[in-house]
């Protein structure tokens, strides 16, 4: 399906730099970028899907931080207002 859309100078400039870097014409340029841009922010899948890679992160060996926060906290306010 034809779209026909207006760039202003300094945008097409760039897409000419960007296509000729590339050695593909405009179109498939601005095919790519915009499948790139939709993909961004599209809903894709369940929130568990999407941030699968991040959780457990900022986990250490040997360290489990949401079960030992109190006892931590405990042995910090001891230590501060020890007397």
């Amino acid at each position: 399906m034809p779209v026909s859309i207006r760039l202003g100078r300094a945008l097409e400039e760039r897409l000419t730099k960007v296509s000729r870097k590339l050695r593909v014409n405009k179109t498939q340029v601005i095919r790519r970028s915009l499948e790139a841009y939709l993909a961004q922010i599209e809903p894709g899948g369940i929130p568990y899907e999407l941030g699968k890679d991040l959780f457990g992160a900022d986990r250490r060996r040997g360290s489990d931080l949401s079960s030992t926060l109190k006892a931590r906290l405990k042995g910090r306010l001891r230590a501060k207002y020890h007397r």
